[in-house]
């Protein structure tokens, strides 16, 4: 028994200064606790706070790392209307308090140009005697998607439109918009499970410009391409004028036998023209 009351008598005594003391003199604004950002961006860490009670005593800031083992690593500090901001090399230069006046109820920080080793766990704690409060978040730092290249890819009279991001943290979702016309795309398009592909048969009015986006939980990039269609105005089917180099090769070889029998036969001609009149010419 005496050994739970010692493990315990924390918490009871807690849980009596919160039923005593509902609205407490100070007080960390609660908001949410997991964040998330793109590597070589900025953050903004809110620790926004509310003092009920005027009091003499110097508010007290402490921002710092805490590890899986509960050491705290300290990176900024605010005490007696002084700002030490280099208590950390790893994030020397790279860390400051968003208010001039930290000790005025908002003791948020902000990270600047963020790597990858800045993903841990912060804790905020702000000290105006007697009270302390303390807020912990946990930052996750991610590669944003890079640019997404779109390609077309046509087949008879079906269209495929290709997107892909060849960077950036997992999961990455695709979606797909027209921007032209109409605005809608195809009825009877399909998408992989990916997002990345769009396949449908072609139609004069489905030709226009196309945007894939891909999204994380960080970033946002986009990339646009035009199918441009050349049908018969009185026509309902068509395909987009994409030539291929085997078709632009079919088509210089056809031209080019035709023009070199063009002129054979008209050489042939000629020669037979000149036969006959020698020929009148002897008769003569």
């Amino acid at each position: 028994m005496v050994i739970m009351w010692h493990l315990l008598w924390p918490s009871v005594l807690l849980g009596l200064f919160f039923n005593i003391c509902p609205a407490c003199p100070l007080e960390i604004q609660k908001e949410k606790n997991h964040y998330y950002v793109a590597r070589g961006s900025s953050i903004q860490l809110p620790c926004a706070y509310t003092q009920t009670v005027d009091s003499q005593q110097d508010t007290k800031i402490l921002w710092s790392i805490v590890s899986a083992d509960g050491y705290e690593q300290p990176i900024i500090w605010f005490t007696g209307g002084r700002l030490y901001s280099d208590l950390y090399k790893p994030m020397e230069g790279r860390v400051n308090f968003t208010s001039a006046d930290p000790q005025n109820g908002d003791a948020s920080i902000k990270i600047q140009d963020v790597r990858l080793s800045d993903m841990k766990m912060y804790r905020c704690m702000v000290k105006k005697l007697p009270e302390l409060e303390l807020k912990t978040l946990e930052l996750t730092v991610m590669e944003a998607p890079s640019q997404p290249l779109c390609s077309v890819a046509k087949e008879d009279n079906s269209m495929t439109l290709k997107c892909r991001s060849m960077h950036g943290t997992p999961p990455l979702h695709y979606i797909w918009s027209k921007t032209s016309g109409n605005k809608v795309l195809p009825i009877q398009a399909t998408v992989d499970p990916t997002g990345a592909t769009l396949h449908w048969n072609i139609t004069e009015r489905e030709c226009g410009s196309y945007r894939c986006t891909v999204e994380s939980m960080v970033a946002t990039k986009h990339c646009d391409l035009h199918l441009n269609c050349s049908l018969p105005h009185d026509s309902n089917v068509g395909s987009p004028l994409l030539l291929t180099t085997t078709a632009v090769v079919a088509i210089v070889v056809a031209v080019t036998t035709l023009f070199i029998f063009t002129v054979v036969l008209a050489v042939l001609l000629y020669r037979k023209g000149k036969e006959q009149s020698k020929d009148i010419n002897i008769a003569m």
